[in-house]
């Protein structure tokens, strides 16, 4: 056995033990009746209840508002976040200028940067959006604008201006120019960015915490800290599995399913920068 073979070995079963294991506690448990589920532990349920366990986080536990909430936050947000992005990035990747080239080192900078939550929370009384969902889409929109900058910028670089320039030649305006031929190339990039904010604000929770206000328009990682946190629901061991099986399933099936062009596009996107 090569010592490449043993390194890839031990590598599995780190992912099985770190990974593997709690997930398969997480659906186990998820499955089990009130009363199979009062002592967690890995063994399979003697009766399957997944089902009845998921309606019930999904209709009586508000895990369904918790839904809509995070794909409408975290879907506008993304949206958002990738269209600014990659005109930002457009122009900061042709720009010849030292002052754009200093705007852009400016940019990224806010990813090493803390989103300031006291500041936010005081600006959002101020435009009268305290507590609303528009409030977290503009701090998220905020906080992770330089992260996309960064990697949209790096893989516009490698696209040849000399389409843009023929471009020019028949006429077609930098609009034009931008939303029929650049923006398509970027798909693999946009892709992966997507999907690595989409990961950040889904399981947000310490934003959320702080900008939103009211049941009706909590995420779902504020509605599983609220069934953790109740007295009534404390015990009830099998909604709170179910409800991180709807909190977490998502995010497994984007990765499983888009894990290579993640990968792909997070590499083209920031070592070509």
């Amino acid at each position: 056995m090569t010592a490449r073979n043993v390194k890839y070995t031990l590598l599995s079963v780190v992912a099985f033990v770190v990974v593997g294991l709690p997930m398969w506690m997480i659906l186990v448990n998820a499955s089990k009746p009130y009363q199979e589920a009062q002592v967690p532990g890995f063994g399979l349920p003697h009766h399957w209840a997944l089902l009845d366990n998921l309606h019930t986080v999904l209709t009586k536990g508000r895990a369904g508002v918790g839904l809509f909430n995070s794909v409408a936050i975290t879907g506008a947000t993304v949206a958002v976040v990738l269209v600014a992005g990659s005109m930002a990035a457009w122009v900061f990747a042709r720009s010849e200028s030292r002052t754009v080239r200093t705007l852009f080192y400016a940019s990224i900078v806010g990813i090493l940067v803390p989103a300031p939550v006291v500041t936010s929370v005081y600006l959002d009384a101020r435009l009268g959006i305290q507590g609303e969902r528009l409030a977290l889409v503009g701090l998220y929109a905020g906080v992770y604008l330089s992260l996309a900058v960064f990697l949209i910028t790096g893989f516009v670089r490698t696209i040849p201006r000399e389409l843009e320039e023929a471009a020019q030649i028949d006429g077609a305006q930098r609009w034009f120019i931008f939303w029929r031929i650049i923006f398509p190339l970027l798909s693999p990039v946009l892709f992966a960015t997507g999907i690595v904010l989409w990961v950040y604000i889904w399981n947000d929770f310490f934003y959320a915490f702080f900008l939103l206000n009211g049941d009706d328009k909590q995420t779902l990682p504020l509605g599983l800290f609220s069934v953790v946190s109740s007295n009534s629901h404390s015990t009830n061991w099998n909604y709170v599995f179910a409800d991180v099986v709807v909190v977490s399933l998502p995010l497994v099936l984007v990765f499983v399913l888009g894990q290579r062009r993640i990968l792909a596009g997070v590499m083209a996107g920031g070592l070509k920068g």
